[in-house]
């Protein structure tokens, strides 16, 4: 993997987030390499990439943390449920972050195209990693510890 392209992606990554939910801490630790092992999330975000570089981004997200970045990106308001609205504000997340590594990667000279986001919500979601696949373990207001993987098809 090349280390440009993953500095880059994270970069837009931790950016957008921030300003996405009004500052909020993000802490992106060290990635590994992932094996494949299936962990389950209640949430994930999947951003697809095609053209120069082909992969997907997938944010892994437990309920508790989906309704606190949701309700930091609606200005504090209370969120006592993922309903369709807080189903919606996340998918958004993943339509300005996926820009916006759009944008970081076209500045290193590679052109992708993104696909609109997918939001899975429910019990125990397995999701199947085709490619190389790196897992970035983050912190989020020093509370909450989601993670977030970066898959790069060969």
């Amino acid at each position: 993997m090349n280390v440009q392209v993953i500095n880059s992606i994270l970069d837009a990554f931790s950016k957008t987030f921030q300003m996405a939910t009004n500052n909020m801490d993000i802490e992106i630790q060290k990635p590994t390499l992932d094996k494949g092992e299936n962990r389950t999330y209640d949430v994930v975000v999947t951003i697809g990439f095609i053209g120069d570089i082909n992969g997907n981004i997938h944010i892994g997200l437990s309920v508790e943390t989906a309704k606190k970045v949701v309700s930091q990106m609606m200005m504090g308001m209370p969120i006592e449920k993922l309903d369709e609205m807080s189903l919606s504000a996340l998918g958004e997340l993943g339509n300005m972050i996926s820009g916006s590594i759009a944008i970081s990667l076209e500045k290193l000279n590679y052109k992708i195209n993104i696909t609109p986001p997918s939001i899975m919500h429910g019990n125990n979601i397995i999701f199947i990693k085709d490619g190389v696949s790196l897992r970035f373990p983050m912190n989020i207001d020093n509370k909450y510890s989601e993670e977030f993987f970066v898959v790069l098809k060969s």
